[in-house]
């Protein structure tokens, strides 16, 4: 009788324990936790200054340095894909919060497309591109997010990313 109860006990606790582990990865996979490149690249990316892009095996890594805080932190973006998945929803973003050389802070994100940005950021996002084309680059905010638009090395093209805090929330080429 003891033994059955302890079975099911010990049943119980790995079919809890495996829910538990499952439904915390789907919501929030830690990425640079069980991926060591995103932590290296953040890094190297930081000390550079430069984007940086990395293979391994199936996967396709895109550092990308965004921008400098008012207080000097690097704020770095690093893009996984999937070879063979082309679409955002394979991607694993991973951003982060670069202080005095110490990863202060990481957050993970899906891109919220085009479509899900609010509505009034589009005009302030166009009027940005406007002036990147004629400056190089420009910036603006707008309710929390941060607009950030660079001139690429093709005449005309204009790369946009657009941040919620630290989070990588849309990245665009016009």
């Amino acid at each position: 009788m003891i033994k059955k109860q302890i079975k099911i006990l010990i049943l119980s606790l790995v079919i809890f324990s495996a829910n538990s582990v499952c439904a915390f990865s789907v919501l929030s996979p830690p990425y640079n936790q069980s991926d060591h490149n995103f932590n290296k690249l953040a890094m190297r990316v930081y000390n550079t200054g430069s984007p940086y892009t990395y293979v391994s095996g199936a996967y396709t890594y895109n550092a990308l340095p965004l921008t400098t805080t008012m207080s000097g932190c690097k704020l770095i973006s690093i893009i996984r894909r999937t070879q063979g998945f082309p679409k955002p929803a394979y991607w694993a973003i991973e951003n982060y919060k670069i202080c005095g050389g110490n990863i202060a802070e990481v957050k993970n994100t899906n891109m919220a497309g085009w479509d899900n940005l609010p509505k009034g950021i589009k005009p302030v996002i166009n009027n940005t591109i406007q002036q990147a084309r004629q400056y190089g680059k420009a910036t603006a905010n707008y309710y929390g997010y941060r607009i950030i638009a660079k001139t690429g090395a093709y005449v005309g093209t204009v790369f946009v990313y657009v941040l919620n805090g630290i989070k990588l929330e849309e990245m665009m080429r016009f």
